[in-house]
């Protein structure tokens, strides 16, 4: 018989996840909190992904299995996140299927969330290719308040709180499954953890790398770059921006503004960039527009490096695609 209501639940969205899933699965099993139940979201898989879930549950009990006609992975993690519910689960976490957690993931984050009191926590995450790190006991320091509205400035401006769900524990009653599945295929995870955090009064973070993001070449950072994508990403900067309030609104504008130039680059980036022509133009009217607007290119909030890769994208953009090619290597 199950026991009743898990401490902690790992929502693990899987799609064809092939010999990455099992590693994933190991780490969640070796975890240092040992009162948790995952659910293995079988989004349609057509590699056998869906027989190693149901292998893994028969040989542990806390794995359920969740089989369903490909959704998507929002649609997957909303799934996960109702059985959860349903359960009675306290906590709330992600994996995704190609990567690992630390075993003291659980343990860590909960214990930063009852030493705080605060609904969320997060820790730093790292990315490996290869064999998972090998990782030592955690012996973090003290988990930190970050007090609203500096969790929303963390959220968009901070790359050791970051928007992924996966470096994060959720209370279970501040997580809902509209949230995850929210109609966006890119940046669900921002715009899922914007909705989340702006109903909250802060978070807890504590300095632990618990999660381990693999770098391949499936993986989402280097699969080809979809147009949708371009969209998405512009879409969930565009509704946060709308959505800010008085206390964030200049915070969120810095965030639009980068989040073009951004898209701007990884456009550049590519040898096939012609391909995006409508796509970069759109986005050059948006950087050329904001160049002196004090709200976008010239916003306080705005770091230098954008504010000099706008004036490029507009200025000198053969010059600037050159540096994009050289540097930056994702999304080739």
């Amino acid at each position: 018989m199950r026991a009743a209501a898990p401490l902690a639940a790992v929502v693990v969205p899987v799609y064809n996840a092939g010999e990455h899933l099992a590693p994933c699965l190991r780490s969640i099993a070796a975890q240092t909190l040992e009162d948790w139940r995952c659910y293995l979201v079988d989004d349609g898989s057509t590699d056998g992904s869906g027989a190693v879930c149901e292998q893994a549950a028969q040989a542990d009990m806390r794995f359920t299995v969740l089989h369903q006609a490909q959704c998507g992975v929002a649609a997957a993690r909303a799934a996960g996140v109702r059985a959860a519910k349903e359960d009675g689960a306290h906590w709330i976490a992600f994996c995704d299927a190609d990567d690992v957690y630390h075993p003291d993931f659980l343990r860590v984050l909960a214990g930063a969330a009852r030493s705080t009191g605060m609904p969320v926590a997060c820790c730093l995450y790292d990315s490996f290719t290869g064999a998972p790190p090998q990782d030592a006991p955690a012996r973090p320091a003290a988990a930190r308040v970050l007090s609203a509205p500096a969790h929303l400035e963390a959220l968009l401006h901070d790359h050791a709180v970051d928007y992924s769900l996966c470096n994060k524990l959720y209370g279970a009653a501040v997580l809902q499954p509209a949230d995850l599945d929210n109609g966006f295929a890119y940046n669900e995870d921002l715009l899922t953890n914007w909705q989340v955090f702006s109903r909250l009064a802060g978070c807890a973070f504590v300095d632990f790398t618990g999660y381990h993001y693999r770098q391949h070449a499936d993986s989402a950072s280097h699969r080809p770059l979809a147009p949708e994508s371009l969209d998405d990403q512009r879409r969930a900067a565009i509704y946060i921006r709308e959505h800010a309030g008085a206390q964030m609104q200049a915070s969120a504008d810095a965030f639009y503004y980068e989040k073009l130039v951004y898209l701007a680059s990884m456009i550049l980036r590519r040898q096939n960039a012609d391909a995006y022509r409508v796509q970069f133009n759109e986005l050059g009217v948006g950087i050329r527009a904001g160049l002196r607007d004090p709200r976008l290119g010239r916003n306080p909030r705005l770091p230098r490096a954008i504010r000099a890769a706008a004036w490029a994208t507009v200025y000198c953009p053969r010059l600037w695609a050159a540096v994009c090619r050289r540097v930056l290597k994702d999304r080739q």
